[in-house]
């Protein structure tokens, strides 16, 4: 028996339709015909028609719904179809006729199409309580719930005046895109963990071991990127002692030892506004925060969809044509944006902190006052 060849990674146009592969690189002009269906023209003269339509959040699909695809895509396309990064699903055609006939049977599959210009391009999320062990919220649950309060602005309903696009992160590990998007939405614990005594000797060094080695080799001080975790002498007994203020809420210990608990009340959500990857306008930066927690309530998390919602209202009313959401707050100012949002006056304590405070490591936490703050606000 010969040995099993592997040719990895396969040559680009080994599965690429004719049409593509002879024009690749040709591409000279495009044309939107109404949401969700560009026409691509080649120098050579022939077109293509792609049409794009929204998934389910985080991309799942079934198998059912697959053949469903392949179906479509080899009785009205040219036998191909992708999954986009954006999480959504693009049809390649070769006529308008057939492009229009995909978008009807999409639609009734209940699918919407959209998702170019100035619309929504997409709700990214990770997999959340799926797979993940050290989930804060169930990413693809709001997902859901914000795609369906989104939906006009992505079937071209409502109109927007750039493109949009959001992630949501089921923790602070941001393993939906991270925070480089015009919405960022990130699971945070509201307090810090409490501690179990009884389960914490299970994480530690033996107590003789443990009067020996100096605290910057424990493996819980070091796991904690604040030094929140610090070892305090009691006589001769050595304590592990969390320091509240410093906590960013992280889940590092955690995730790390099962000995930290967080409060389920304490569930909920950072929102950012105002990243981008682009190198258009202001050019690429991280988001800010704008909501350092906010309570995650399934099943429809009225609260994280009123925000979203708000802040996409006084983009459309106070953003130019062209304008992504980024370059509109770099624009008015982010005291002005904050102001027009209407945040919580507990956004104001963040007005004073430099762009790089703003940002991914450091937005997850001011100390407990921040949060019960948040927490409390009417």
């Amino acid at each position: 028996m010969s040995a099993i060849q592997l040719n990895i990674p396969n040559e680009l146009d080994k599965f690429l339709p004719d049409i593509v592969k002879r024009n690749y690189g040709k591409w000279k002009e495009r044309k939107f015909h109404g949401p969700g269906i560009i026409e691509h023209i080649s120098e050579t003269g022939e077109r293509v028609f792609t049409v794009k339509a929204a998934l389910p959040p985080n991309a799942r699909v079934s198998v059912d719904t697959l053949e469903k695809f392949a179906d479509i895509a080899d009785k009205l396309g040219v036998g191909a179809l992708r999954i986009t990064i954006a999480g959504n699903v693009e049809f390649i055609t070769d006529s308008l006729d057939k492009a229009l006939k995909i978008k009807e049977e999409l639609e009734k599959l209940g699918f919407p199409v959209g998702g170019w210009g100035g619309a929504l391009w997409g709700i990214n999320t990770c997999t959340a309580f799926l797979t993940c062990q050290i989930a804060v919220i169930d990413a693809p649950s709001i997902g859901k719930a914000l795609g369906d309060a989104l939906k006009p602005y992505f079937t071209g309903e409502e109109k927007l005046p750039a493109k949009l696009r959001v992630f949501i992160s089921g923790c602070p590990s941001g393993c939906a895109g991270g925070t480089a998007i015009d919405i960022a939405i990130v699971g945070m614990w509201g307090a810090p963990p409490k501690i179990r005594e009884e389960v914490l000797p299970l994480c530690m060094p033996p107590p003789k071991a443990l009067a020996k080695i100096p605290e910057s080799q424990v493996f819980l001080v070091q796991v904690c990127p604040t030094g929140a975790l610090t070892l305090r002498r009691e006589g001769e007994k050595i304590k592990l002692v969390l320091v509240g203020e410093k906590c960013i809420n992280c889940g590092r210990c955690k995730d790390n030892c099962d000995a930290f608990d967080y409060d389920p009340k304490d569930v909920g959500a950072a929102i950012l506004i105002g990243g981008k990857m682009a190198n258009t306008g202001v050019g690429p930066r991280l988001a800010r925060v704008l909501i350092p927690w906010i309570p995650a309530n399934p099943p429809r998390y009225e609260e994280i969809v009123a925000v979203v919602k708000k802040v996409i209202d006084v983009w459309k009313t106070h953003g130019k044509p062209g304008e992504r959401l980024a370059d509109f707050v770099e624009r008015i100012g982010w005291a002005k944006f904050v102001e027009l949002v209407g945040a919580p006056k507990m956004a104001a304590q963040y007005l004073w902190w430099p762009d790089a405070a703003r940002t991914y490591l450091t937005y997850r936490a001011r100390g407990e006052v921040i949060f019960k703050g948040f927490r409390d606000a009417p």
